[in-house]
């Protein structure tokens, strides 16, 4: 059988913000019953969409963005998605509106999530002003003693020729080019996280000696394992999060200037006693 996170980008960042708020939405923090952050994201966006969009403007319409956004996707990404969304209920929505929806939703994840969402332009700021200061990488280390080495130059186009497709112009990154600030702004924070949540599941796993198969953020085992499993991915994460301060961590390996933007409500340890974290 098999039990998933609930958005398990958001529950990483609340757990490097230390946010509270968002810890709640994404099942870290204890309730009755499971919470619901994209429903959230939906309401709280709905006033500032276009009147004949709020009718729909529902958990489905938000789901894809709101689980993209963690890692660093764009308005640009977002329109699809929302568009895809909407056709799928059988509206279509002009460019004007589609602008309007994807802005409300993205001003409802400010609202919604801030810790994420401070983190996140934080860690743009920093690695802009470290690939600036003439770095050409960026390294960190993982919980689980993982080397992360992150290396993007920019490209520059050849024209080769090709056996079988002819005349071809590619994009190569050269050894001789600069690192490419932009797209190191925008890796950063989505590897970060995929770092920390293969971190969550590689700790977990070595220490689960039985039948468990993983899918990013799913884990599956027998039924009859399923208890012990979920108490060591609760305990992990408390491992991760509450004693240490990960975000600060990161921001010494990576010669940070400025303090991260932790909020500090959120006691990680409460995951033990959240019967939703992964479910």
């Amino acid at each position: 059988v098999a039990t998933d996170a609930t958005c398990s980008g958001l529950q990483i960042l609340a757990g490097l913000a230390r946010d509270k708020k968002t810890a709640q939405l994404v099942n870290v923090l204890p309730s009755d019953r499971p919470q619901d952050a994209y429903k959230v994201v939906a309401d709280t966006a709905k006033p500032n969409c276009p009147m004949h969009i709020q009718k729909v403007m529902d958990r489905k319409t938000v789901k894809r963005t709101v689980m993209t956004i963690p890692y660093n996707a764009k308005p640009f990404s977002n329109r699809s998605y929302i568009r895809d969304a909407l056709r799928e209920k059988g509206i279509e929505i002009d460019k004007e509106d589609l602008t309007v929806t994807v802005q409300a939703v993205r001003d409802a994840m400010n609202n919604v999530v801030p810790g994420p969402m401070s983190v996140m332009k934080w860690i743009e700021d920093e690695v802009s002003r470290f690939i600036k200061d003439g770095s050409t990488e960026i390294e960190w280390v993982t919980p689980s003693g993982f080397v992360v080495n992150q290396r993007i130059m920019e490209k520059e186009k050849k024209d080769i020729r090709l056996q079988l497709l002819g005349e071809c112009r590619l994009k190569i990154a050269m050894d001789d080019t600069k690192a490419d600030i932009n797209r190191h702004r925008a890796a950063t924070a989505p590897n970060l996280i995929h770092s920390l949540d293969a971190s969550l599941l590689h700790i977990s796993a070595s220490q689960f000696n039985k039948p468990i198969a993983l899918i990013h953020d799913s884990v599956l085992t027998r039924a009859v394992d399923m208890a012990e499993l979920s108490t060591i991915i609760r305990e992990t994460y408390m491992h991760l999060f509450a004693e240490r301060d990960y975000l600060t961590d990161f921001a010494h390996q990576i010669g940070a200037e400025t303090e991260p933007p932790i909020i500090g409500d959120l006691k990680p340890e409460s995951v033990i006693d959240s019967t939703y974290f992964f479910c």
